[in-house]
């Protein structure tokens, strides 16, 4: 499986840290005590001794046991890549974060009303959670294979049935787990998806015209295709603002430029449903490098 970057880096700094903190520390411990890296980067409950602001961040990037963090990891490779190459890598970053830190916040404030317990708070499944709800907003009709369920099930239902698991077991479990920061996690990333395709629409309403000239006058001419919305809704570019022009002689210049943009928008479209479909790995060397140029574009590089 191939990673994108932010997936990569986020696996890494994981299994670093995992490592000191299960491997290396307890052998030079701090005070008598083995556990005090962990202890240092886990969030503690507002108001107790070792809470710190900085364990919104540093939390997330901690874990239980072994089995916690392959868990997290391996659901990170699953949806993490294919959102990732939706929305792009800095915007990842942004979600992923503030999926994490939302969850953190929404985990506090249940323990603040008095439905579950203080206790320490560690792991990525807040953010991991968000990036589920991404996919299921991008790729709602994906399918998978869930063990040991004999069928495959569309993402959008399988988020949806994990929503409903959390919110019972949040009510009802005393297991240990924080199901209010996977809560979290789902509602701040629907939050911040729904922000993002308000900003869409708002956008597009704006800006998914220009005017080409006619030998019958000035005319609007709708054009919009994949890679403008994208640039739009996730943090590109936005389209040139709109001119005027009325000389005769443009018109032919204006069709060509249009015909080859709609063009390249069907190749992009097709290519990002081969990736959804069979995956990047399945793409040749022609399709990666049609992609690759247009994430420059888009990035105005070019």
């Amino acid at each position: 499986m191939r990673m994108t970057p932010a997936v990569k880096v986020i696996l890494i700094i994981n299994i670093v840290l995992y490592i000191l903190a299960y491997w290396v520390t307890p052998i030079v411990p701090l005070d008598g005590h083995g556990d005090w890296f962990l202890n240092f980067n886990a969030l503690h409950p507002i108001g107790s001794k070792g809470f710190a602001i900085y364990q919104y961040l540093t939390y997330m990037f901690m874990h239980g046991g072994w089995w916690h963090l392959f868990f997290n990891m391996w659901s990170l490779m699953i949806f993490g890549n294919a959102v990732e190459q939706q929305i792009g890598t800095k915007r990842f970053w942004i979600y992923y974060l503030l999926c994490g830190v939302g969850a953190a916040l929404v985990n506090q404030l249940i323990t603040w009303m008095g439905i579950i317990n203080p206790a320490q708070l560690v792991g990525a499944s807040g953010a991991i959670y968000g990036v589920m709800a991404a996919a299921a907003f991008f790729f709602p009709n994906a399918k998978l294979f869930i063990i040991p369920i004999p069928f495959p099930i569309k993402l959008k239902y399988l988020v949806g049935f994990y929503t409903l698991v959390e919110m019972y077991m949040g009510i009802t479990s005393i297991d240990g787990v924080a199901h209010f920061a996977h809560l979290g996690g789902i509602l701040v990333g629907a939050i911040i998806l729904f922000i993002w395709k308000m900003q869409e629409k708002q956008n597009g309403q704006r800006n998914n015209y220009h005017y080409s000239s006619s030998t019958h006058g000035s005319h609007y001419d709708k054009e919009e295709g994949f890679w403008d919305k994208m640039k739009k809704g996730f943090g590109g570019k936005r389209t040139p603002k709109m001119r005027v022009t009325n000389v005769r002689e443009t018109n032919y210049a204006d069709h060509q430029y249009n015909e080859q943009k709609r063009q390249d928008n069907e190749e992009i479209d097709r290519i990002l449903d081969k990736i959804r479909k069979n995956g990047y790995q399945n793409l040749s060397e022609s399709e990666k490098a049609t992609l690759f140029n247009a994430s420059k574009k888009m990035r105005g590089e070019e």
